[in-house]
């Protein structure tokens, strides 16, 4: 029901207690855009967020093949952008933020076609995730 950052504000206008676990990277994808079209959207969801689904998506995508790949650094940069504004949240309120890294097996990661060979490491690229946010953020 939250598939979108304008449909995702209705509800959150409507439902003040409402708490979120926020999977940005879908949102993306819906707007085809990296979301600077809907900031008041963004900024109710990042205020209400308890849980975050750590994948980067694009402009026509949910997921980036792989965000260490030099393409992608734009979109994981906007995505750490959102995710940092979580975590000083989460810090300043002396509140715990769980994460997972979310990067999904093919065929929801692209492949190859006709022989279904994912584009990355799916462990690898969640590994190397949740490496970021313990570098980025401590344990």
């Amino acid at each position: 029901m939250l598939f979108a950052a304008h449909i995702a504000r209705q509800f959150m206008d409507q439902l003040p207690g409402l708490r979120l676990t926020l999977d940005i990277s879908h949102w993306c994808n819906v707007h085809e855009s990296l979301l600077d079209d809907q900031p008041e959207a963004v900024q109710m969801a990042l205020k209400r967020t308890d849980h975050i689904h750590s994948r980067v998506g694009h402009p026509e995508g949910p997921q980036v093949t792989d965000p260490r790949a030099p393409e992608w650094k734009q979109a994981v940069e906007r995505h750490f952008s959102w995710w940092d504004t979580v975590v000083k949240q989460k810090i300043d309120a002396g509140k715990n933020l769980s994460m997972t890294p979310e990067f999904g097996p093919p065929t929801y990661m692209p492949a190859v076609p006709y022989t279904g060979q994912p584009l990355g490491n799916q462990w690898e690229i969640n590994k190397h995730m949740m490496d970021l946010w313990k570098q980025r953020y401590g344990q």
